[in-house]
């Protein structure tokens, strides 16, 4: 019987600080605090019902003033993303029943930033093959073990997509991770956030979940027997199977 994924607190704040956390930046630090902190809930990293961490927590974790902190949090609560509960027993929760953005909407996101889904995208086929490759040289038995795990929690939530998806973004950080490179997974982390609101809506069913998870447990085989190449050629194909998707979605 599937049961929804449970994260262990430790495990999902890990997952979200590497998202929120980017590289220290004084540049439009409250544009990119509302953007990292949106990321992260899309990507279902915090989930709904989480309570974030506290104001100096964040602002410790991305580089930022409380003040910065405070007002990210104000407009994403009058976004829908967040809840502020005072008293006590208070803080900052995720929102039950975000609403995700229409296909438009998502194209006219990309063109008010001046990029387009094919740089996008063709920025994380440059990167991600190379990080598997590199992680197949550098990954520990338990950084393996956590992957397999998330493998096998994929199997069993191919009819809960948002689930799978959430499964599906820890386990690509996972990969970055391995490679010992907090750059590298931060840079994933980046591509992962930009991608976040275009992965959603791709179209899904269990079958195509099930072949994603396929295709994950064929790239983790090769990161425990150690072969780069194999590691690397078998992400820069799934990555051409999501870019495809994409493609056809909003091209």
């Amino acid at each position: 019987m599937y049961k929804p994924c449970n994260v262990s607190p430790i495990e999902a704040l890990n997952a979200a600080e590497t998202v929120i956390q980017g590289f220290k930046t004084t540049v439009n630090a409250y544009e990119i605090t509302v953007e990292r902190l949106s990321a992260a809930i899309k990507m279902g990293l915090y989930r709904p019902g989480d309570q974030l961490p506290t104001e100096r927590d964040l602002a410790d974790i991305m580089g930022v003033s409380r003040t910065t902190v405070r007002e990210a949090i104000r407009v994403l609560a009058a976004q829908g993303f967040l809840s502020v509960k005072r008293g006590r027993t208070g803080g900052t929760f995720v929102c039950e029943g975000l609403v995700l953005p229409s296909v438009c909407e998502l194209k006219q996101r990309l063109e008010q930033r001046g990029t387009t889904l094919n740089e996008i995208l063709d920025y994380r086929l440059v990167m991600e093959p190379g990080v598997a490759e590199l992680a197949a040289q550098r990954a520990n038995s338990q950084q393996l073990d956590e992957l397999q795990s998330l493998v096998d929690r994929m199997k069993q939530a191919a009819n809960h997509f948002n689930d799978h998806r959430h499964l599906d973004t820890k386990f690509h950080l996972l990969i970055a991770s391995a490679t010992q490179s907090r750059r590298l997974t931060t840079i994933v982390a980046g591509i992962h956030a930009e991608l976040s609101d275009l992965l959603a809506i791709i179209p899904h069913s269990p079958a195509a979940c099930l072949s994603s998870t396929a295709q994950h447990q064929q790239i983790l085989d090769a990161l425990r027997e150690e072969q780069a190449d194999l590691a690397r050629q078998l992400m820069a194909d799934h990555i051409d199977r999501t870019q495809r998707l994409l493609n056809g979605l909003l091209g």
